[in-house]
């Protein structure tokens, strides 16, 4: 019979080094080389310094722990990394640098603070790089530099919306510290809104009565609103009277006298005249830019910020509007197999020409608010319905076999279709590029082109 051999008895000293290296050195080793800075838990309205860590995550947890919209957390240079709840402030750079961004959907994108500078401060990442904010439409992440942020207080000067004369104004904040702003009237007045309020919104479509009302989404509306003349596609026709362009220019703009261009240029190519009028006011200071006198540039091509002396020069204005509107819009902003292709309409920084026409985050309702004042009389409002919503699911645009996929718009994009007739179960609508042969081509006329969508795709 073999004899069982005797278990060697491990030292107790040997076994106490070996706890000691498990759960002392090596955590302790692993904390001492991961630290990333100096961090301080601190109550802005006492300025008393509750904690401090080397590690970021850390404070964090702690600042979950303190019930205060007071709290937040500092580095060493005194910078606000985290709130509960505040503004971003998005103007912290030269006029000349844009603040680059990652949206939610991981596409990229630019503002530019001088033309908006508030943004609703929606958190901040888990290693505190990165801070996460709402502008325009648009939720985004932009690296902490980038920005500042700032605990809600009266003193500042956020941007609102409120209602006069039946329209809606939007007071968009240039500078929230200095309280410079600019107003303009981007629409008709939703009939929920009322006059003598100040209204809070990132977005446009849905308004709150506070700032404190915005952050707890406390929200006036139930359902989203869509300013018309933001959100009307390029592929629709004006009807107004020619007679209407001059009066909003002198006769020493570029503009003047050149209704005709634009009138031209739309039964050619199918695309709105008083759409690439009212950019073209926008643009062009009023056609008195000297982009639009000297080079007969009235929609800022190529004039990007950091160099806008690198703006196209054109033989003739007849030429410029000739080259927006077949090269800029029909082969790019308005072809939905181009990388620029967010939707024909003006829009903001979610949706439409705006997310990469301008850096400025609200042009898309200066070029609305121009088209907004030609339409006076609602002359074209009238004679193109539209539809507008955020969709919950892809939404197939076929062509006009009703086989054909044309192109898709993903789960939870905001689509605005030009209603031309009601079939059974599908609308038919105006297709956002020219259709040969039941596909898309930019290359040829648009005349006649259309496209149809499932009615059930889209409500």
């Amino acid at each position: 019979m073999k004899q069982k051999g005797k278990v060697k008895k491990i030292p107790f000293t040997m076994v106490l080094i070996l706890l000691i290296l498990v759960f002392v050195v090596i955590p302790f080793t692993i904390l001492k080389i991961t630290e990333d800075g100096q961090y301080y838990v601190e109550n802005l309205s006492t300025s008393e310094v509750q904690a401090t860590y080397k590690h970021y995550i850390f404070a964090s947890f702690k600042m979950d722990t303190i019930n205060s919209k007071y709290t937040c957390i500092k580095d060493e240079n005194g910078k606000i990394l985290r709130l509960q709840s505040g503004i971003v402030n998005l103007k912290t750079k030269d006029i000349t640098e844009n603040t680059e961004y990652t949206t939610d959907t991981d596409e990229t994108g630019y503002v530019n603070g001088s033309y908006g500078a508030d943004a609703q401060y929606l958190g901040t990442s888990f290693n505190g790089k990165k801070v996460h904010f709402k502008i325009s439409g648009v939720q985004a992440w932009t690296d902490i530099n980038n920005v500042e942020l700032y605990l809600y207080d009266d003193s500042y000067i956020l941007s609102t919306y409120y209602v006069y004369n039946g329209s809606l104004i939007h007071t968009i904040s240039t500078d929230l510290v200095q309280g410079n702003a600019n107003s303009i009237a981007i629409g008709p007045a939703p009939e929920f809104l009322k006059e003598d309020t100040a209204y809070y919104s990132y977005d446009g479509h849905y308004f709150y009565t506070s700032y404190k009302n915005l952050v707890d989404d406390k929200k006036v509306n139930k359902d989203p609103y869509y300013n018309y003349y933001q959100y009307i596609p390029h592929r629709t026709a004006s009807y107004l009277n020619n007679a209407i362009y001059n009066e909003y220019v002198s006769d020493e703009s570029a503009l003047y006298n050149q209704t005709d261009v634009f009138f031209n240029m739309q039964a050619k190519y199918a695309i709105n005249a008083s759409m690439m009028y009212a950019l073209a006011l926008n643009e062009s200071g009023l056609g008195l830019s000297q982009y639009a006198l000297e080079y007969h540039n009235l929609f800022g091509h190529a004039a990007i910020d950091e160099n806008p002396d690198n703006a196209n020069q054109y033989k003739s204005i007849a030429d410029c509007v000739k080259q927006h509107a077949y090269n800029f819009l029909q082969q790019g902003y308005l072809n939905p197999e181009d990388a620029r292709y967010h939707g024909s309409w003006f829009g903001d920084k979610a949706s439409g020409i705006n997310v990469n026409y301008a850096s400025d985050p609200y042009w898309g309702e200066k070029a609305a608010s121009f088209y907004y004042r030609l339409d006076e009389d609602g002359i074209d409002k009238k004679k193109n319905p539209i539809k507008t919503m955020e969709i919950s699911k892809d939404l197939r645009v076929y062509a006009p076999n009703k086989k054909d996929v044309l192109y898709t718009y993903k789960k939870g994009s905001i689509v605005s279709i030009h209603i031309l007739k009601v079939e059974n179960r599908y609308y038919k609508i105006s297709s956002e590029a020219p259709v040969k042969d039941n596909h898309l081509n930019v290359n040829v006329k648009y005349k006649n082109s259309y496209a149809y969508i499932k009615k059930s795709d889209f409500k």
